[in-house]
C-alpha cells in the first residue's frame, strides 16, 4: 500500500515462498544499513535480527553492512554522519505507527521516482507478529526489517504475489517466517543486484 504525503511515497507492509539459488556477494552486491532503535532492546536481539536480515539478502547474493547508530550528535562510528545514499540506508525500529492499522509493520519512504534510504519499523506490531506465529522475535524482526529494505532497494513497485514482498502475510507466510524460509524471489533478487552495480 502507498500514499502519497508531501512528495513522499510511503509503502507500508501489512501481517505479512519462494526459495531463491543463493549466489556468491561481491562488493558490487553490498549495501550498508545504519540501524537505529527507539525501542529498549538487548544487544543481542539486535544483532540477532540483523543476522536473520542478513541471511535473507545473503540468500539472494547480497551482503548487508550492518552499523549500529545512536541517535545523538556525535556518533560513535563515522558512517552513522554520512549523508543517506543509494548504498548506504538508515533503519529505524519504533514503537508503533502515529498514523497507521496495527496490522502495518513497516514503512520505506520513497521519492515519486521510487528512490530512498529510510525506512521504520514498528515495534508493537512485530511483538504482536511473533505471538502469532510463534517466532522468535529476532527472527520476526529480521524479517519485517528485510522487507522494508527490500522496498528501498527495489522501488515503490516492489510488492509481490509470492516471497517475502508480499504485501499481507497470512498463515503460509507466518510459517515460513517461523522456519525462516520466507526469501526473496530470484526475479527480485537479480533486480537489486543489478541495481547495486549501477549506483
Amino acid at each position: 500500500m502507498s500514499h502519497s504525503i508531501k512528495g513522499l511515497l510511503i509503502v507500508s507492509v501489512f501481517i505479512i515462498i519462494s526459495s531463491c539459488r543463493a549466489e556468491n556477494a561481491d562488493a558490487a552486491n553490498s549495501v550498508t544499513v545504519r540501524l537505529y532503535s527507539d525501542v529498549q532492546l538487548s544487544t543481542q536481539t539486535l544483532a540477532q535480527a540483523e543476522q536473520e536480515a542478513g541471511r535473507i539478502f545473503r540468500q539472494a547474493g547480497i551482503e548487508i553492512v550492518w552499523v549500529q547508530c545512536k541517535p545523538s550528535s556525535s556518533p560513535t562510528d563515522p558512517r552513522c554522519a554520512f549523508p543517506p545514499a543509494s548504498k548506504l540506508l538508515a533503519m529505524r525500529i519504533v514503537l508503533k505507527a502515529l498514523n497507521a492499522a496495527d496490522s502495518i509493520f513497516g514503512m520505506a519512504f520513497l521519492s515519486q521516482e521510487g528512490q530512498g534510504a529510510y525506512g521504520d519499523v514498528f515495534y508493537k506490531s512485530v511483538e504482536t507478529l511473533h505471538q502469532q506465529c510463534n517466532a522468535s522475535v529476532p527472527r520476526v524482526l529480521g524479517h519485517v526489517m528485510a522487507h522494508e529494505l527490500g522496498h528501498l532497494l527495489l522501488g515503490s513497485n516492489a510488492h509481490t504475489e509470492i516471497g517475502i514482498m508480499r504485501s499481507h502475510w497470512f498463515s503460509e507466510q507466518l510459517r515460513a517466517v517461523d522456519r525462516g524460509t520466507l526469501f526473496f524471489s530470484p526475479e527480485q533478487a537479480r533486480l537489486i543486484r543489478n541495481r547495486l552495480r549501477t549506483v
